[in-house]
């Protein structure tokens, strides 16, 4: 008797677990923090759950949360470090539920792989989904590749859909790192991943980093994928000595991608006075490399701030780039975007939209932020784009609008700089066409500022004369002082300028320029690369008109670029 009634239990525990198939029909069910630590063990060790064997990591499986987690038991202050999910290769629905108190500190102990899920891979045919799950009362305090939900996603596709996060982050000290940081996740060199309708909240902050790609939403997008109605409200504050891309949404856009339809609401700060700093509203960078990209319908409503050496500040976008197959249309910002200024200063872009503008053609892009510069020595600053760079050999706007006042906020004695309407300044280019944009901003400047001091434009300036100012059809409706030389395109002196370099030790080289002002020298930029033509790391500090360049190599390719043409040395 006592044997038939153990069959009878046998098969009715398997038929529990018939209904937990892992299929997306069926999938194996999650209920209680117990089972969630059952199952990240078989993940882990390719173990059963439920009766299911989980090979390959849990590949092609899918996993669905039935209740609210707690994970205040298994992690904390006082308990130890979150252990992720992974290596993982299955799918895994919130089904709406919470999963509350998940805590990470480096400093209790190394974390390898610092979120709820570890990397994700996807070696099968089918997309993996991440979605439906809720956040709550998350800390995380980590350098190096980090993001709540999922670490990272290597190979294959997966989207990330549906969820919410509401955290604290906070980056442990390490001079030395190259933090990735999203709110959702680190980042992605898979085939394709998307993000949807996903919303972060909380406070992100970054300091004592060597570099940092930073981002709302995820830190770099490496490979293709979607970014579309996501919303971040997290305030995102970056400091100390470091080279920052920061944007409310993505720190770093590298690849084809639709980028539509999303919302930060957070306010930025970011103070990395020595270096550099891309930072937008939405995204710190967005490169083209060729690739197509789609980016309509995005919004930016928080305060935009950085102070940096080498400074590319945007309301949406810090550097934006896209060739003939980008799309940018009806993007606006509405938060203000303030530079604070540094000694020691390189180049100072600020735009509306966008610091560095490298984009073919664009269209209803606006910016209602106001734009506040103060101390910059000789700052490029425009109501849509502070510098339009020479991506293409054209740029055309159509329909673009600025609503927000530009202030300079720099003694008048030292002020200098090119600022207008719309566009701040540009070279190089054969034309920038303005169709029927309009300025509805008004320019201050500094009382009793010197004749000559600025360029101040109520549409564009350029550096080069050649460059044709197409802007008939724009109107200005802002106050915009009248200020010497009133063309619309300024045509600044040809200087002959040259330069020459020497070694001064290993991997140490001093770059010699003659001819250019000190200020015309804050605006040279210099790049080095091996006699095999790849990009080398190079620290560059300036003291009167000699660079210093500290390198990796004993020879290579010095390139230096100014505003009065480029020039190639050996260095070696």
């Amino acid at each position: 008797m006592k044997f038939a009634k153990f069959m009878i239990l046998m098969v009715f525990a398997a038929a529990c677990y018939a209904t937990d198939l892992g299929t997306k029909e069926n999938p194996l069910t999650i209920g209680s923090v117990q089972e969630l630590l059952q199952f990240r063990n078989a993940v882990l060790d390719s173990g059963t759950y439920k009766g299911v064997k989980l090979q390959n990591a849990g590949e092609g499986l899918h996993f669905k949360l039935t209740a609210d987690l707690d994970l205040s038991p298994v992690c904390g202050r006082d308990v130890g470090n979150w252990e992720a999910i992974g290596p993982f290769e299955g799918s895994f629905d919130g089904d709406g539920h919470k999963i509350s108190n998940l805590y990470i500190d480096d400093s209790l102990g190394y974390v390898g792989n610092a979120g709820f899920i570890g990397p994700v891979f996807n070696n099968g045919s089918d997309t993996l989904y991440y979605s439906n799950v809720v956040f709550e009362n998350t800390y995380i305090r980590h350098s190096g590749l980090v993001g709540t939900f999922v670490t990272q996603v290597v190979t294959g596709q997966a989207v990330l859909r549906n969820n919410s996060v509401e955290l604290i982050y906070e980056t442990v000290d390490n001079d030395q790192g190259a933090l990735q940081w999203g709110g959702l996740m680190g980042n992605t060199v898979a085939k394709w991943v998307g993000f949807y309708d996903n919303t972060i909240k909380g406070t992100m902050n970054v300091s004592n980093q060597k570099q940092a790609a930073v981002g709302g939403v995820i830190g770099v997008l490496v490979d293709p994928g979607a970014i579309e109605r996501n919303v971040n409200e997290a305030n995102i504050t970056v400091k100390g000595h470091i080279n920052a891309d920061v944007g409310g949404v993505v720190g770093e856009l590298l690849a084809p991608c639709t980028f539509k339809d999303n919302v930060s609401k957070g306010n930025i700060s970011v103070n990395v006075s020595t270096e550099t700093g891309f930072v937008g509203g939405l995204a710190g960078v967005i490169l083209s490399f060729g690739s197509e990209k789609t980016m309509t319908g995005n919004f930016n409503y928080g305060k935009v701030e950085l102070t940096a050496s080498y400074a590319a500040l945007g309301g949406l976008f810090g550097y934006v780039s896209g060739n003939t197959n980008t799309v940018l249309d009806s993007c606006v910002n509405y938060g203000d975007v303030i530079y604070n200024g540094v000694e020691e200063q390189q180049m100072v872009q600020v735009g509306g939209v966008a610091g560095i503008w490298e984009v073919k053609q664009a269209s209803f892009v606006e910016n209602k932020g106001k734009i506040s510069v103060e101390n910059a020595k000789a700052p490029f600053v425009g109501g849509i784009a502070g510098y339009v760079r020479p991506g293409a050999k054209s740029a055309d706007l159509f329909k673009a609008v600025n609503e927000g006042d530009i202030e300079i906020k720099t003694s008048a004695d030292s002020v200098n700089g090119w600022i207008s309407g719309l566009v701040g300044s540009t070279d190089q280019m054969e034309y920038l066409r303005l169709d029927s944009c309009i300025n509805k901003g008004n320019i201050l400047l500094p009382v009793d500022v010197e004749a000559n001091a600025l360029v101040v434009n109520p549409f564009a300036s350029t550096y080069n004369s050649d460059v044709q100012l197409l802007a008939s059809t724009s109107v200005n409706e802002g106050d915009v002082p009248s200020m010497e030389p009133r063309e619309a395109i300024v045509g600044l002196r040809h200087a002959i300028f040259t330069a020459r370099t020497w070694k001064n030790g290993t991997g140490s080289f001093i770059l010699e320029v003659t001819g250019l002002t000190s200020a015309e020298l804050g605006h040279v930029r210099v790049q080095m690369y091996s006699l095999d033509g790849r990009r080398l790391p190079v620290s560059v500090t300036r003291s009167g008109n000699l660079f210093v360049l500290a390198s990796t190599v004993q020879k290579g390719v010095v390139r230096l670029k100014s505003p009065y043409g480029n020039k190639t040395l050996m260095a070696r």
